[in-house]
């Protein structure tokens, strides 16, 4: 008898470790490694306490599979989000909040005045140039992203 509960018990706990496993290959499976989601070039432009400013950069994806930048976070100000420009009549541009940017394999977005940007309002202290920040960009597949900006002027 003892014998035939030990075989239950060895039988069950090998179902529970291979339907583990199962779960863990999916998850990896719809991971992208970070090195494929790349950001350079991030720049800030100036502000004072509780102004607003904006985050511009470049994301690039060397992967064979699209990601989706789909927040964007820090603790340096009270509201940070992902924004495009658009047209607006008689000649005005606009902005709105985006709630998420697909970055196709192997191409590039650009985050540029007058396109998208990561807007944050409500900065805690002055953004001085020659000052650098951590944000972070959170993917859909990559996960979260250090973004460190410095501070510039248009110019």
């Amino acid at each position: 008898m003892r014998k035939h509960i030990c075989l239950k018990w060895i039988f069950l706990l090998s179902i529970i470790a291979l339907i583990d496993a199962g779960s863990k290959a999916q998850a990896q499976s719809n991971t992208v490694p970070k090195k494929q989601i790349t950001i350079n070039n991030a720049w800030i432009r100036p502000s004072v306490k509780d102004g607003n400013t904006a985050i511009y950069f470049t994301i690039s994806n060397t992967g064979d599979k699209p990601d989706t930048l789909i927040d964007a976070q820090s603790n340096r100000a009270e509201i940070v989000e992902v924004h495009e420009s658009y047209q607006m009549p008689n000649d005005r541009i606009g902005m709105r909040q985006v709630k998420s940017i697909v970055i196709n394999p192997k191409s590039k977005i650009e985050f540029k005045p007058g396109g998208y940007h990561v807007m944050v309002l409500g900065v805690y202290k002055d953004y001085k140039i020659g000052d650098e920040f951590n944000f972070v960009l959170v993917f859909k597949r990559a996960g979260k992203l250090k973004l460190q900006a410095a501070v510039k002027d248009l110019n």
